[in-house]
């Protein structure tokens, strides 16, 4: 366990990374600020008279909380950035290294490749659920702040949760497949192309295919729909675990470059 923090922690300082990880969060909080207006815009005038905020005895019937489940399926440029990170920051995980010349120092280490692949997946898939749920809590939050007894509310409900898992699949998701261009294909930007293009065709596309399916259940989350139904948890768990062990199989066995 020792030996995973410290190739945990020394993933995760990689300055590049974490330049274009906080670069990535601000970005991602502005767009999805834009989806959240609006959302806001086309739901009706929510905030300039606050009306009651819920009628009844549960704030998931209120404006507030439709609101908070539709604007994150309309901030489309939101989703394709974060794509777009997700498989930057995959690609220089397991690529940069190798483009740079300094492998044969870093599997010279007394660490087994599986450890390296392990902690580098790690620090990719941190990073990456980092970038999802900060920017999701400031818009939810932030905008909120006089009312935040009932968001509260809303954030902890059953429904919420399982807008978050849909979500976070979204990200395993990207990750996965991302992480599988990263070990097939030996050129970093080659290996970027593919799994970006491969990750947002289906939405420019205009098909309902992962990871974009996910976030078209965001909002359908508030009337039920559960991430746990056996075709979105295949899509959305089981799938990313195969691709990751196919990638890590790929990675144990071939050579450093």
């Amino acid at each position: 366990m020792n030996k995973f923090r410290t190739l945990l922690a020394w993933e995760l300082s990689d300055s590049l990374r974490l330049i274009i990880f906080l670069l990535g969060i601000p970005s991602l909080t502005y767009l999805l600020a834009v989806g959240y207006l609006k959302s806001q815009w086309e739901l009706g005038s929510v905030v300039s008279s606050r009306p009651p905020v819920y009628k009844g005895l549960s704030p998931l019937g209120s404006i507030t909380a439709v609101h908070l489940f539709d604007y994150l399926s309309l901030s489309s440029g939101f989703w394709v950035l974060l794509a777009l990170l997700v498989s930057i920051l995959s690609v220089l995980t397991f690529r940069y290294d190798r483009e740079h010349g300094y492998a044969f120092s870093v599997y010279s280490l007394p660490f087994s490749k599986g450890e390296i692949f392990t902690a580098k997946f790690f620090s990719a898939l941190l990073l990456s659920l980092v970038s999802l749920y900060i920017p999701i809590l400031i818009v939810d939050v932030f905008p909120n702040a006089d009312i935040l007894g009932v968001i509260r509310k809303i954030l902890f409900t059953t429904q919420y949760c399982h807008l978050l898992v849909f979500a976070t699949y979204f990200v395993l998701f990207s990750l996965s497949v991302s992480l599988l261009f990263s070990v097939l294909l030996r050129d970093m930007l080659l290996a970027f192309i593919a799994s970006f293009f491969l990750l947002v065709l289906p939405f420019f596309a205009g098909l309902n295919w992962p990871p974009f399916s996910f976030v078209s259940m965001l909002p359908r989350s508030l009337s039920g729909a559960s991430p746990f139904d056996f075709t979105w948890f295949l899509r959305g768990l089981i799938v990313p675990i195969a691709l990751v062990l196919v990638s890590g199989l790929i990675f144990t066995r071939r050579d450093v470059l």
